[in-house]
Parts: C-alpha cells; structure tokens; sequence
C-alpha cells in the first residue's frame, strides 16, 4: 500500500541536517483519517452507491496533497467494478514542529476550511471532516500506524464516521 507522510518543516528538516546541535527536539506527528459526513453525500445518490470524494490538502501553505475516499452512504463497504474493495486515500502522517496549518479544498479547488494543530496535540489520531461545517478535527482511538489494507482503510474512515456521529 502506498504510505503518504507529509513533510511540513523542510528548513527545520535541512537546517537539522546541516546542524550537529544534539539540543534539537524530535518532531510531532499525528496520523489524519478523512472521512465524509452524511451531509456530504448528494441528495440524489443511493444508499449503496459508491461516491468518489476527492479533495487537495494544503499543509503550511506549500505541501500539495491529494486525498481520494469512495464511500457508500449506507456504511457499507464500497466495491470496484471488479468486486472488490474500493481504493481508498484517506490516511496520512504528519510530521511538524510547533504547528501546522491545514488548508482543504474540493475537487474545484474552492476554499472549505482551515484547521490548525499544535504541539500539544502531537501523538494523536485525528479524524477529519471533508466540508466545511463539520467537526473538522476529532480525536480517535485508532493507532498511530497506516492501515494495512483497503478494507482496514475503510474500517478506519467508518470509525471515524460515527466517532463524528457522536460529536454532533
């Protein structure tokens, strides 16, 4: 499976390879799980259609990522044309120093929202909403690790859609 880390401090990153300084402190990371809400899906689609979400994040301003989910409405797990597990990518790892700042964006590119993680929040698995108006930034109980599959991806966003269920 593709693995995606985001690499958000490349001047820290150069300046510590530059640096013997010993003094230097290891970056946070959380892990990201993009999920829909149920608002995201159109009104005109069935329960168990399978709808493909794509979306750009932007990391402190510069670090372009693509996020692609197929998700059905129904929960349900979503399948190729093949019968198979649909692709899912929706997790990542984020590497920073003393905060991030996460811009999202639809497949046009129009702005959706900003969130922002600190320090403070390092260590953690975070599931984040794909539109606007949703809780943006939730904590889970998922591991910090990448899952293994497609269907452990899926597992991963379902937990996060009704993690999100309940903060509402």
């Amino acid at each position: 499976m593709l693995k995606k880390t985001i690499p958000l401090s490349l001047l820290s990153l150069a300046l510590m390879g530059c640096n013997d300084n010993n003094d230097y402190q290891a970056e946070n990371q959380v892990f990201l799980s993009f999920y829909p809400t149920q608002a995201s899906f159109p009104d005109s689609a069935a329960a168990d259609e399978v709808v493909n979400f794509k979306r750009l994040l932007i990391a402190n301003g510069f670090e372009r990522v693509n996020i692609t989910i197929n998700q059905r409405a129904d929960g349900e797990v979503p399948l190729d044309d093949k019968g198979q597990p649909a692709h899912q990518y929706a997790v990542f790892r984020v590497s920073y120093d003393n905060s991030n700042t996460f811009d999202l964006y639809d497949e046009q590119e129009t702005f959706l929202y900003t969130a922002t993680i600190y320090a403070e929040d390092g260590d953690q698995h975070y599931c984040i909403a794909i539109d606007e108006h949703q809780p943006q930034l939730i904590k889970s109980e998922l591991e910090m690790r990448f899952p293994e599959n497609v269907s452990e991806t899926h597992d991963y966003i379902t937990h996060c859609r009704e993690l999100a269920l309940t903060q509402s």
